[in-house]
Formats: structure tokens, sequence, C-alpha cells
């Protein structure tokens, strides 16, 4: 057997300011610092590379207006479901004034220099539309001016008396009128604005607006490229089989066992981003061949804990909870007033209470799938990936192939949800494609793979204590937060350090005088990752729900303690007032009905929800969810809407299904039949109120997850009087509603 070794280097790529002119019209590229005058070389083609425009190199963030008057505007990032397939055009297309319809929008290939956030050309933490605004509307508004200016100089008149209509420049004293097109050529030669001016945002035609979602229709027909959908010439399958075991690597594996098996071309060993050697992969002429080889294949795994469970980890984290000594409190913020004082002051009501969440999979709706081709000193992937430049960067490190020469082909992605973060189905078909003889090849996971290889969402159980006096205000609150690190398990830092993530959540801006936030890292106990709003998906139902019993303690109504908590603070006062009028809090319900309300902020952004739950006839059904949502200025109401809903039930579903358990050293869930989610049967109404306004938009995507476990947990209290401290939230002889509702316009 022979071991393939890679070495990876955590280098981040400098980025700069690209601009490229020719004959062939005006093509913007531009970078997360300025739009800018540098010039570089394109990169050697790769096989089989998809066409770009001419003499453009294949950079993620630019626009090119062609001669014949195209429009063609890519993506600066991947397009998961969230809606900036879409968006992000349509912030260039504003300051740019041309008519969004006859704008083509494309995905983005993999590059380092391409605009974002920090430089890099990754999409999570809803950080793609606030992150991109201002560079995309000033690259529009540069390009816009440079072509007023081309049009002036071919009419020789001051460029004062222009302006721009609909992709057109109108001469308004002679009513002459070019195209964009006509004058795209002479705009590339000219020098780009560095501070151009930017459209008043009353003027806004696009923005602000709903607009048909460019990739709709493709969508619909069928048209649109996924993972699962490239078709090169040539191509090969592939299958891998991973280790049974958290930990476990390959001890050895039987080529022969297989090889006689029709259409097997190959065994791989893999490793894995960290250099294990965790899988082995078959090549096949097709993919159900190489699954087939795979399923067959002849393996031995050695390492991992055969005895490792969730109840020995449970139980390992509830002893780190009592040690003091294990316990650190972030750099700044987490430490306000005495809580040990205000806890054993004279008349005082304390709350000393437990809360828990499990392990959680992505579970994307397309199981991880990617191609790649390594031919001729070039490598081609084509990804469904959240950060494709640094997969080329990935790629060019495993392969020794400069990585000018690696081109990365986003592709629509079948949910992202920070999986796709991910670089390990990347890593193993790069290694196949290096193997196959420079043939591309498609990778594929089953659905069982998919669950059981995640980079999972942290488990954490949290000690919450408080207190409220005699007049039934807050004087206490404290959270001790036992859970796995995100950001040292990935080794972001150069050393471990306090995370973030861990306890965001937990600090918030209600006005309780003495607080305390602490964090116990329990150490890796399996791979975890980045999941959907991250920390704050299991952080706001701990702490909602212990502020609501802090409210019950007190004797108080939920809402009115949360609004007294609030006072001071307008913004954050209305958003919660908002959402308790629009689900009519206070109102008589039906027997075995109640109401449960929840606020959080994150992303930017800030929200409240309310749920509607009944419990009866030994049954849970969420009825409704309202939410109240300050995301500063709308990019598109519909689908900021759509992505708020989405999160809602992608929450939702977290709350009342989602659970992975380890048993034995392994996960125990496989696919849907065991690890559950919201389907059209049992999910609820939603209802979403934008509160629009800011200068800038704030995050969407993952805003609408934090609080609807908390609103719905306390809503089943308010019903029951049963108060759930883990999620799942199972309630004791009951099971959640599963029977057919119609649809309401909502």
């Amino acid at each position: 057997m022979s071991e393939q070794t890679v070495g990876l280097s955590n280098s981040v790529p400098s980025r700069r300011a690209l601009l490229k002119g020719a004959g062939a019209g005006l093509v913007l590229s531009f970078s997360a610092s300025h739009v800018g005058h540098a010039a570089e070389a394109a990169p050697a083609a790769a096989p089989a590379r998809p066409p770009v425009p001419p003499l453009a190199s294949p950079f993620s963030g630019f626009l090119q207006i062609a001669p014949d008057g195209k429009i063609a505007i890519y993506s600066g990032g991947a397009e998961l479901g969230q809606g900036i397939f879409t968006n992000l055009p349509k912030i260039l297309a504003e300051e740019l004034e041309v008519d969004f319809d006859q704008v083509e929008c494309k995905l983005p290939y993999g590059d380092a220099k391409a605009l974002g956030v920090g430089g890099r050309q990754t999409i999570g933490g809803s950080t793609s539309t606030l992150g991109y605004f201002p560079i995309m509307r000033k690259a529009g508004a540069a390009a816009r001016e440079m072509l007023v200016a081309a049009a002036a100089a071919q009419w020789k008149v001051p460029v004062e008396q222009c302006r721009t209509v609909q992709g057109r420049i109108i001469h308004d004293l002679s009513e002459r009128v070019l195209t964009y097109g006509q004058v795209a050529t002479a705009a590339a030669k000219l020098p780009v604005p560095q501070e151009p001016k930017l459209k008043d945002k009353a003027d806004f035609k696009l923005i602000g607006h709903t607009v048909l979602r460019k990739d709709t229709p493709p969508k619909v027909d069928g048209s649109a490229q996924f993972g699962a959908d490239i078709k090169v010439p040539g191509l090969i399958g592939a299958a891998v089989v991973m280790a049974p075991r958290v930990g476990a690597t390959l001890a050895l594996f039987d080529p022969a066992s297989v090889q006689g098996m029709s259409g097997v071309i190959k065994v791989v060993p893999l490793t894995d981003p960290d250099k294990n050697l965790s899988a082995v992969g078959v090549l096949a002429e097709t993919y159900w061949q190489a699954r087939r080889a795979a399923d067959a294949l002849h393996v031995m795994w050695t390492g991992g804990d055969p005895t490792l469970s969730s109840a020995k980890i449970s139980q390992s984290m509830r002893e780190l909870l009592k040690d003091d000594s294990k316990a650190q409190t972030p750099p700044k913020g987490g430490k306000d007033g005495d809580v040990a004082a205000a806890m054993s002051a004279s008349g005082v009501k304390t709350m000393d209470v437990t809360y828990e969440a499990p392990y959680m999979a992505h579970a994307c709706m397309e199981p991880m799938v990617i191609t790649a081709q390594v031919k001729d000193g070039a490598c081609m992937v084509w990804a469904p990936t959240q950060q494709p430049d640094v997969l080329r960067k990935t790629a060019s490190d495993l392969t020794g192939i400069p990585r000018e020469k690696v081109t990365v082909q986003t592709t629509f992605l079948g949910g992202g949800f920070g999986r796709k973060w991910e670089m390990d189905y990347p890593t193993q078909v790069i290694q196949l494609a290096m193997a196959a003889g420079g043939r591309p090849v498609c990778l594929q996971w089953t659905r069982e793979q998919d669950i059981q290889n995640d980079y999972y969402r942290p488990a954490s159980i949290v000690r919450l204590r408080g207190a409220v006096d005699a007049q039934g205000k807050a004087t206490s609150f404290q959270a001790r937060a036992v859970t796995q690190s995100i950001v040292n398990y990935k080794r972001m830092a150069p050393k471990p350090i306090f995370d973030g993530t861990a306890v965001e959540g937990f600090a918030t801006k209600y006005a309780i005088p003495n607080t305390l936030v602490e964090w116990v890292d329990p150490g890796y106990y399996v791979p975890v990752g980045f999941w959907r709003s991250v920390g704050l998906s299991q952080n706001l139902f701990m702490a909602e729900g212990a502020i609501d019993e802090l409210a019950h303690l007190a004797g108080r109504d939920p809402y009115e303690f949360r609004r007294e908590l609030l006072k001071d603070k307008p913004h954050e006062l209305k958003v919660l007032e908002t959402v308790a009028k629009m689900a009519g809090w206070g109102r008589k319900l039906p027997q075995g009905h109640g109401l449960g309300i929840a606020f959080g902020e994150g992303f930017r952004s800030t929200y409240a929800q309310v749920a509607e739950v009944s419990v009866k006839n030994n049954e849970l059904q969420v009825h409704k969810v309202w939410c109240a949502l300050d995301c500063g200025l709308v990019m598109d109401p519909g689908a900021s809407i759509a992505q708020v809903e989405g999160g809602i039930n992608f929450g939702l579903s977290a709350a009342l299904f989602g659970e992975i358990t380890l048993d034995k050293g392994g996960i125990v869930q496989s696919n849907f039949t065991d690890f559950g989610m919201v389907t059209l049967r049992n999910a609820p109404d939603i209802e979403v109120e934008l509160l629009t306004g800011g200068e800038n938009p704030t995050g969407v995507g993952e805003a609408g997850v934090p609080a609807v476990a908390p609103a719905v947990a306390n809503a089943i209290f308010a019903a029951s009087g049963q108060r759930l401290r883990k999620m799942p939230l199972r309630l004791s002889g009951l099971t959640v509603a599963d029977t057919q509702r119609p649809l309401s316009a909502s």
C-alpha cells in the first residue's frame, strides 16, 4: 500500500484591484480595498474550462460591457439559495444605471483578489451583502462615470451635460444618444475614478424593490448547474470509504478485493486537510460502479475511541461545568458588576438551571459532490463551495501546480449552511484527480456519509444563574458554557484563543446590572464547524429560556419583563414591541395554546420572534411564528422575507428533531429517517415584518434561526407548564404533530 502525503499552507494571498481594458469592451475588476488601475496577466487556460468574456481575467468580482451592448456581472460570492446571485449584481446595476432584465449574472471563479470581507472570497456569517455592498456600488458608479466620460469626449461636450438612463448616455442639449456598448472600448482606456459619485438612495430603482431572482428560471427549468450536474468529456466517477469512528485512520486496504469488478480503474488512499490517512477512494467509469466497489472494498481501520458516546461526552462536560478553575472570561465585555454579591443579597429570588444542546449536522439537500481535473500542468475544479479562493489555494498546495494555473468554477450550491465552507471533500477529489491520469473525476458522497462525516455544530451544556429582587427586577445574570471551540479546532489562530462563538448570545443588551459570561473548553471530541447562525443557534435558546425563567420567578409577564430590560434602548425596544403587536400578545388563547417570545441580536441585525403552540391530545403543534427583523437597508423585501422564513424552518427543525449522537465511537444517525426536519405537514405559518432603515444592509441569512427555538420552548411552557431545557424539545409523553394542514397565504 502506498500512502500519499500532502502539505498545506496557512498563508493568505495578497489582494489588489484590477482594471483591464481592451478592444473587446470594458472589463472592470475590483477588490475590497478600492477600485484601481493595476493590470495582471490572465491565468493559463485550464482543461475544459467554461468560456469567459474575451480578454477578461477570470476574477469573480467584475463587470463586462461588450461592444454589442451585452452586460455581464459576476456575483462576488457563491449562491447558496440565499439570493446573492441576484442581489450582488443588482447593487452594481443600480449604480451603473442599467435595465436589470438585460443584465446577465454569472457565478464566480475562485480568486483571492476577488472582492469580499477581509479580502477573501468567502460566503458565511451573513457577511455577503453587507460586505459587498459598498464595493459593488463604487464599482458600478466608477464604470458609469467612465462611460459618460467616453461619450462626452466623443461628442466634445462637458460631462455635466450628459446623463445615463437604462444603459444609454444622453446629451441633454442635443438629445444625442449612445449606448454603453458603443463607448465601452473607449471607456476602458480611461483612468478609473477612485471616488466616484454614488447615487442618492432616494433615487434607487432596484435596491429596496423585489425583482425576479436571476436563478429562479434556470432552477425551475432544470438548466441550473449544481455540483452533481457537471458533465465534461471523459468524466469518471468516484466514491469513498471513510472511517467508521471519530479519529480513526486507515490501517490497510486490499485493492485486489475490487480490482475485477466492472468499470473499476484504481483504488486510492486519501488524506484529509489535517494530513491524516482517513479515507479510501475508488475510481471507476461510472459513479455507481465506483460506489459498488467502495462498498465491497476490504478495509481495516485503527485508532479512535470505541468507547466514545454522547453519554460519556455529556458526563465529562457536566463535570467540567463544576470546575471553577477551568472557566475563562472573554478578553472584554464578559463581566459587569458583582454577580456573587447580587446572588446572595437579602430578599432576592435566585435561579440556577442547566441547559443542553446536542451536536448538529448541516444536512444540505445536496450531499457533498465535486468535480476536478489535473492535466498538463493545470488544475480545474467545478465546486459547490463557500470558499472558492481557499479551495484554489488548497488545490495548488496539494498538486504543486502554481495557483495561477488552478481554476475554480463555482456552481450553485444545494444548501451550504457552513458545511460547504470545509475543504475535506475538495481535498479528496483533488487527490483522486491526481491519480486519474488526466481524466476529470466527479466525487459524490452518499447521504449517510454526509450525515456521519460532518463538521458538526458543537454540543454544549450551559449553567445559567440569575436573581430578581423584591420589586421583580433582574439584578444578576451568569452563563457558564462548556462547549468545543470551532476557531481552535480549525486552528484559525496561531495559538488557542478565547472563542467568542462559544458564548455569543449570553452578553445581551438587557439592562441587568451584574453579569458574568464564562467558557470552558472541553477539548476536541468530534469535528466541529460553522453551522447556520453559529453559537447563537443554541446559545439564544438557553439565554432567552433563562430570561423567561427569571420573568416567571419575578411573577412578571415575559414580554413586559423584557420591555423593562430594554427601556433605555429604543432601537431594540421597537423590534420587541413590533413582534408583540404582530402576534397580538396578551390576547385570550384557546385552551392548551401558549405564546412564547424571544429577542436577540447577531450579524449586525436585531430580531424578535413570537411562537404560538398548542399542547393537547398528546401532541405539540407549532401553529405560527411571527418575526420582526431590523436588517438595515433592505436590498430586496421578497428575498429577505424568504431567507427569514427559511431560517425559521431551519431553526425549528433543529429545535424539534435535530440531534447527532455518538455510540461506540461513531455517529448513530445516518439519514432523514433518524435525523428529522420540519416538512410541509408540520411547518408553521410564518409572518415577517422588516423594519427598514439605516445606511447599509446588515445580515439576513442567519438572523431567522436563533430566536425560534426559545420562542417555541417558552410557548410550550405557557401552554403546558413544562419547562424544556434540552434540545431537541421533547415533552413528557407528547409527540410533535404530523397532520396535514392547509397552507395559508402568509
